[in-house]
């Protein structure tokens, strides 16, 4: 019974710790895709601030 409990217990921590590298993951994404974003901002108001 009590090694049944173990696996179980270690089972869940497997889980939660592939959780948190899953969302670390979306959260660099998501910082990558924003930070791509505001460049292109950037750079599409720098072409035009020269051209006027």
């Amino acid at each position: 019974m009590e090694q049944n409990q173990n696996n179980y217990i270690t089972l869940e921590m497997n889980l939660k710790l592939q959780m948190k590298d899953y969302r670390l993951v979306l959260g660099i994404k998501r910082a990558w895709i924003v930070a791509l974003v505001v460049l292109v901002i950037q750079l599409v108001t720098w072409l035009l601030k020269d051209r006027l």
